[in-house]
């Protein structure tokens, strides 16, 4: 009892000393204070000095033996810069130090040990980094390779076409449970806060048997874990959006510990101007993500998640420089509303020899396009769930299984008197230009086991799918198979091959506007890869590709959906070089072909290129660099007009499909921030820019009424933007 005495006696009367680093406020555990008669105090996980009691006198403790009157003390530690500072020694001092810059430290990061073998991972010290995003990393996905490059602000901007794949050939996945779209206004940014993300990982081809119901691509976004030792924030402001993040500690009733992290952000130009020639309402999005995160025990974590997004905006029917004033004035004026809202669910639970991941959730995604008595109104409800076991039977074998569904229920009401072709993106049920009011309702899912077999350097992993669409009533068993051959520490062989199916989709079987009888869209894939480290330092890769798509939509909006086989194939080579904390860089060029029938697929792109490179050159400054150059993407080109008197217009004659192709496309981001670190928080100034020369500008072809004449939409050439964000 008397020793605790003692101690607490101490703890209170010494000298309050806490040491904290500059610009983040955490604590700085293992450092040292030196006094001037050269004792050293050591700081301890809290940043609090540890003073020493001093020894017992006759009458009892004589208190801590803490220094007394106005010296000079040294406070130092290892990843720090030290710091001398004057000190009375009796009132309490609070110390910030500042960072060491980064040691010049080679890593090459190991291939993570995957059941696809064939993926790309960004992780977050490139999400948070890699210029051209404008603070917005889900852009990254288009910097992959094998992902179509497409102009900003073009109608196919902002769309994920995979290896020549159709856009909704491919899913996108939020934490495990698929979303409905991924960004604000084709690419004017993506649904998530930045600084809430952990990793976007790309599935492109040949993966394993755990992912199902997309003959494309799988993008599977991670949200980071809100850390639950102190609280971490920032705001960002930039002239297109502002927004705030936050995580947080928090301790439930019962003492249990938990973590919170929350984010919005809100597009905010229409608080300064509500129309112009272009927009009759100006566009306004907004997007928020909350998180809980649990952890009942070492070996179980819960988290949940509550996830939303939305657009609107309105704009004359028909292209707008083609209108003059009194055209514009009986113009339909088209308001367009979509938006989300998700909860989703994880549980993850690992022991010695098993490790098991399960998440549900629920998306409500409401869509509408209205002018006059004109409307589309499309409502989808979805229940998804989606888990993985990984069981360890041996040193060698162990078995992966699982399974995900997703049941959903579409309601669809158009009411309109002819067909819009111009609204073929915003509102597909009027474009139809077919009245519809109908309800349907389909599930969608697939069991899955794939044992893993450890041979000394080769791993050979069978796997089969079971996959099943209640709409068409189809089941597909899918084989798989995967493996790795590690020729050396630092090289490896990869090989995967398997089929994977797609259902087509509650709007495409419609009785009203599909086609009922449509069964699963299937494709055989093949993927073939090497990779190899230089000298521990430089990592290069190459993988041969190739997929047969059969029975694949082939969809127009003014048409009922009809069925194409397809076939693909490329070439995609890859380098990454990495110095830790300083400096990153990497490079891919995809060559490869994509058709549908005889003709180009909509997102054939024979060639991309893509440079990111990002340097810290000094001490809180960062500068970047991102280059891409592309194929233009394909299409139909129009050989005349004949007259319609019905509706007293022109219809074009089109020539062969996707028998022409856009400018090759070309663009240059610079990125430049300059971080300030004071002494509980950090600013971060930056500015970005991007450069698309004028020969590479073309975002699609517009006509004259009759036809006769044509012009090339040009992009934004020079964009600059400037921006803030303060984080704790």
């Amino acid at each position: 009892m008397s020793l605790a005495l003692l101690l607490c006696a101490a703890a209170l009367a010494a000298p309050a000393v806490v040491v904290r680093e500059r610009g983040t406020n955490d604590p700085v555990p293992g450092a040292e204070l030196v006094l001037p008669d050269g004792r050293v105090v050591p700081v301890d996980a809290r940043g609090a000095a540890l003073w020493p009691a001093a020894a017992p006198g006759p009458s009892g403790p004589s208190g801590p033996s803490g220094p007394s009157g106005p010296m000079r003390i040294e406070v130092r530690s290892a990843a720090h810069e030290p710091q001398s500072i004057d000190w009375d020694g009796q009132e309490p001092l609070r110390v910030y130090l500042v960072p060491l810059p980064g040691v010049a430290e080679i890593v090459v990061e190991a291939r993570r040990d995957s059941p696809s073998v064939s993926r790309q991972i960004i992780d977050r010290e490139r999400i948070e980094k890699t210029p051209g995003t404008f603070d917005d990393p889900l852009r990254l996905l288009q910097a992959l390779p094998g992902v179509a490059s497409t102009p900003e602000y073009a109608p196919t901007a902002g769309l994920l076409s995979v290896r020549g794949a159709q856009p909704t050939e491919s899913q996108v996945l939020l934490d495990g449970i698929e979303i409905p779209f991924l960004y604000h206004f084709q690419q004017y940014g993506s649904v998530v806060h930045g600084r809430l993300l952990d990793e976007i990982a790309l599935y492109p081809s040949a993966r394993s048997a755990a992912w199902g119901d997309a003959v494309g691509g799988v993008a599977a976004v991670t949200t980071r874990q809100a850390d639950p030792r102190k609280v971490h924030g920032g705001v960002n402001l930039n002239a297109i959006t502002a927004g705030a993040y936050v995580q947080a500690p928090a301790t439930l009733p019962g003492g249990q510990r938990a973590a919170f992290s929350a984010s919005a952000r809100r597009s905010f130009a229409d608080l300064g101007e509500s129309s112009n020639d272009q927009y009759t309402l100006w566009p306004v999005f907004w997007d928020y993500l909350t998180r809980a995160d649990l952890r009942p025990s070492a070996d179980v974590r819960w988290s949940l998640m509550g996830v939303g997004a939305g657009d609107r905006y309105g704009r004359y029917v028909g292209d707008t420089a083609a209108l003059d004033p009194i055209q514009r004035l009986d113009a339909p004026d088209f308001r367009f509303d979509r938006g989300f809202h998700g909860l989703i669910l994880n549980r993850a639970a690992a022991s010695a020899d098993a490790a098991h991941l399960s998440s549900a959730g629920f998306v409500h995604d409401r869509w509408s396009g209205a002018f006059a008595d004109t409307s589309q109104l499309r409502v989808e409800d979805s229940v998804q769930v989606r888990h993985v076991s990984t069981l360890s039977l041996t040193d060698r074998l162990s078995l992966g299984l699982g399974g995900d569904a997703r049941a959903a229920t579409v309601q669809r009401t158009a009411v309109l008197d002819q067909a819009w072709s111009e609204l073929a993106g915003e509102a597909p049920l009027l474009a139809r230009g077919v009245a519809v009011d109908e309800r349907r309702s389909g599930v969608v899912g697939g069991i899955w086991a794939e044992p893993r077999l450890q041979l000394g350097p080769l791993r050979l992993q069978p796997g089969l799918r079971l996959q099943g669409d209640s709409d068409s009533g189809a089941l597909s068993p899918e084989p798989r198979l995967a493996t790795v051959l590690r020729t050396a520490e630092d090289q490896q062989l990869r090989f995967a091959a398997g089929r994977t199916s797609q259902a087509p989709g509650l709007d495409a079987t419609s009785p009203v506007t599909g086609a009922p009888g449509l069964g699963l869209i299937r494709a055989d894939q093949a993927a073939l890869g090497y990779d190899l480290a230089i000298a521990g330092r430089w990592e290069l890769g190459a993988e041969l590709w190739g997929t047969r798509v059969i029975d694949a939509l082939d969809e127009d909006p003014a048409e009922v959906a009809d069925v194409v086989d397809g076939r693909a194939g490329g070439v995609e080579l890859t380098s990454r070089y990495r110095l830790r904390e300083r400096f990153f860089t990497w490079a891919s060029l995809a060559l490869g072909r994509s058709f549908r029938g005889d003709a180009p697929a909509d997102f054939d792109q024979p060639y991309a290129l893509n440079l990111v490179a990002s340097w810290d050159f000094a001490p809180g400054w960062n500068a970047g660099l991102r280059y891409r150059r592309s194929s233009g993407l394909p299409l139909t080109p129009v050989q005349g007009a004949v007259y319609d008197g019905d509706t007293d217009g022109y219809r074009p004659i089109y020539g062969p499909e996707n028998s022409d192709r856009l400018p090759d496309y070309q663009k240059v981001d610079l990125h430049l921030e300059r971080g300030f670190a004071l002494r509980r928080w950090t600013l971060v100034v930056y500015g970005e820019a991007w450069w698309v020369p004028a020969q590479n500008n073309a975002m699609y072809t517009v006509y004259s009424y009759d036809y006769t004449q044509s012009a090339t939409v040009a992009g934004p050439g020079f964009v600059p933007l400037l921006g803030a964000r303060a984080e704790l």
